[in-house]
């Protein structure tokens, strides 16, 4: 298969991934109940609106949200809307979507992309050391330590630091009467940046290191490795053998580990250290409905999708010659 073919497969199945998923957000969030308006008429009828104020509230509503056409002819123009890039204004702060949304990617992109960089090279080092020396004291405590940065909850790392650093570097502000934000006051760079790319390298490396560990072991004892050693390789050599045949398998278990531990943490990093990144603003925007920043985050994830399964493609090709993609 030729590159460009590849390549276009690729982004073939992201258009339909994209048109699914982008369906069934906008049939949830239009198909359904509108809990905010409810909310909204609640609270007017609690202040002693009559009926005709109440109606207005709701025509005012749907005719600010483009609610108030047919559903057939709204999911049209949301789609065409989308896949042109034409995202409109956010329902709830009437900023550009593309650029609310374009700086929460930069956002989470500063501390996650060192995050994944970092981790992969701690799991794959430390895999294949530990798998060249095993059954020692060494790799044991290697091995515990692995397993038990599994069970750590990373989160109550995270609230143990803010509270640690609460009485000094952190102020909290109250929005109304029931939620808080935590807002860094002092050293920006450290509670923004540095302390959640620590937080999500905690995630990553222990699922990385296990799986790092268990497919240079299986390495480390085939013929090719001792054929390595017999020709006078150091254990230089030996390990760099080991880790480039074991990095073909890692190459998409880390792909989808990746995505998978992602997709939790980085809701829940943002949500506790006040991050503006893409968690947090679409996590936002599911309680206050606000559709154009939930389609276009959702669309986001999916390009970031495509784009890795391209560069997982690329990356077989270049770790095993076998892997033809039409690039040599």
């Amino acid at each position: 298969m030729s590159f460009v073919r590849l390549i276009a497969q690729r982004i073939a199945l992201g258009l339909f991934a994209a048109w699914s998923a982008l369906s069934l957000v906008f049939l949830a969030f239009t198909a359904t109940e509108d809990y905010v308006l409810e909310g909204r008429i609640a609270l007017a009828a609690y202040g002693g609106a009559d009926e005709t104020a109440l109606e207005r509230i709701r025509e005012s509503y749907f005719a600010k949200r483009g609610t108030d056409r047919p559903l057939l002819e709204q999911y049209v123009d949301w789609m065409s809307n989308m896949f042109t890039l034409q995202w409109g204004e956010s329902f709830q702060t009437g900023d550009p979507v593309r650029e609310t949304v374009g700086n929460a990617v930069l956002t989470t992109g500063t501390y996650v992309l060192p995050a994944i960089v970092l981790a992969v090279i701690i799991a794959l080092l430390v895999g294949v050391y530990t798998a060249m020396r095993s059954d020692t004291v060494r790799e044991g405590g290697v091995r515990s330590v692995a397993y038990l940065g599994l069970g750590v909850p990373y989160y109550w790392i995270g609230a143990l630091i803010l509270t640690v650093a609460g009485g000094v570097s952190l102020q909290v502000q109250w929005i109304g009467r029931s939620a808080t934000t935590i807002q860094a006051i002092e050293r920006p760079f450290l509670y923004e940046t540095v302390v959640p790319m620590l937080l999500v390298t905690m995630v990553l490396v222990p699922a990385i290191l296990s799986y790092a560990r268990a497919y240079s072991m299986q390495y480390v004892a085939a013929d090719t490795t001792r054929l390595v050693r017999a020709k006078g390789g150091g254990q230089f050599a030996v390990a760099r053998h080991v880790l480039r045949n074991a990095a073909i398998p890692l190459v998409s278990l880390v792909f989808t580990e990746t995505l998978a531990l992602l997709a939790i943490s980085v809701f829940v990093i943002e949500a506790m250290f006040a991050l503006d990144g893409l968690g947090l603003v679409f996590y936002n925007a599911v309680w206050t409905r606000d559709i154009p920043i939930m389609m276009s985050g959702v669309l986001v994830v999916i390009v970031f999708g495509v784009v890795g399964n391209i560069l997982q493609d690329l990356g077989y090709s270049v770790l095993d010659p076998r892997v033809d993609t039409g690039t040599r």
